[in-house]
Formats: C-alpha cells, structure tokens, sequence
C-alpha cells in the first residue's frame, strides 16, 4: 500500500495587535496569558478555520510542535523582576516558560494530540518537527500536525505563523517550504 505524502493542508499568520476572538471565551480558565502566546493562538486559529467540521472532528487527533527559541518576553520579564523581590506569581510564572503559547493554543483550540516546544531557531527545527509529523502520521497517533511559531518583535506586537499538515494527495511538504511558510518574508530593506 502506498503511503500519502505529506501536505499542507492550511496555513495563516498573525500578530499580538490584531483583534482577539478567543479572550473573552476562556477567560474563566485563562487568567493571564503573554501577548506572544495569543499571537501563536491567533494564527493557529485562523490556519485551522477554513478545515471547518473535518478539522474540528479531529482536533483530539491533533498535534501542535511550536519552534522558535524565544521565551513569552512580557511574562518573562515580569517573573524576573518578580523573582528579584522575592515573590513568584501563580498566574505569571507559568505563562513565561517557552511552551506557554503551546498550552494557550492547545486549551483555546481543544488540542488533544502530543505537543512539543523545540526551542531553536526555525531554519534548525523544521527538519525536527517534520520528522516528527511524519512519524505521528504515518503510525496513525495523529490526523493533524500543527507547526507554529512566535516571535517577538522588537518596538511591535509579536507575530506568529502556524502551518496545518496532515497526509494526502499533493506536493510534499519538505523542510525548505516549511521554513517559508512560518517565517515573514526578507524586506529588501534588511
């Protein structure tokens, strides 16, 4: 039997500023959460939206592998200076870890499948995640593969992208489009 390849089944971008459906609706089990871990929320939602139902039947089957080597930077900031008074919020100190936008987007979302926090560069981690994708895929663990990754930027709203992979009829994703796909484009004036 011939394996499918895999693909890409969806894609979006965003940033901190933009407008946040989610908020209002966890905000009884979310009491705080970095602008850096919305703005991943913000893109996997808007990547997962346009799968609709088929999507949506299968989020328990669904993976989130979020790369980047950043830590959430206003919940980290706030925890350091916390910490040099002596004191450790309940609420902030676990929205400064690495994986803290991994678990916003999995409790917003309904994500269920294995999640993982590669904190390396993106060029470095896609081959990682890919082969990690493929395997969950192929040994039936999962439906879906999220690959995500935040930023901060420096003056602006963090930005994140997501990239949805399953198996199916079409190019294969391999680690150069991957990269493309979650990372912005190169301004000519850099």
């Amino acid at each position: 039997m011939k394996t499918l390849p895999l693909i890409l089944r969806g894609s979006a971008r965003s940033h901190g500023g933009a407008p946040n459906p989610h908020a209002a609706r966890v905000k009884t089990t979310v009491r705080y959460a970095d602008p850096m871990a919305w703005a991943l929320t913000l893109a996997i939602g808007e990547a997962i939206e346009p799968l609709g139902e088929d999507f949506r039947a299968a989020v328990a089957r669904c993976a989130l592998i979020q790369v980047g080597p950043e830590a959430p930077p206003e919940a980290m900031s706030r925890a350091a200076t916390d910490a040099l008074r002596g004191f450790a919020s309940a609420i902030r100190f676990p929205a400064a870890t690495p994986s803290a936008p991994t678990g916003l987007a999995c409790i917003v979302h309904g994500l269920r499948g294995p999640t993982l926090t590669l904190t390396m560069p993106v060029s470095e981690g896609a081959s990682i995640a890919l082969t990690l994708s493929t395997a969950w895929l192929a040994r039936g663990v999962v439906d879906y593969v999220l690959i995500a990754t935040a930023a901060a930027v420096p003056g602006g709203d963090p930005r994140a992208a997501c990239a949805v992979l399953s198996r199916g009829e079409g190019p294969a994703v391999d680690a150069a489009l991957l990269v493309k796909t979650l990372l912005p484009e190169r301004s000519s004036h850099a």
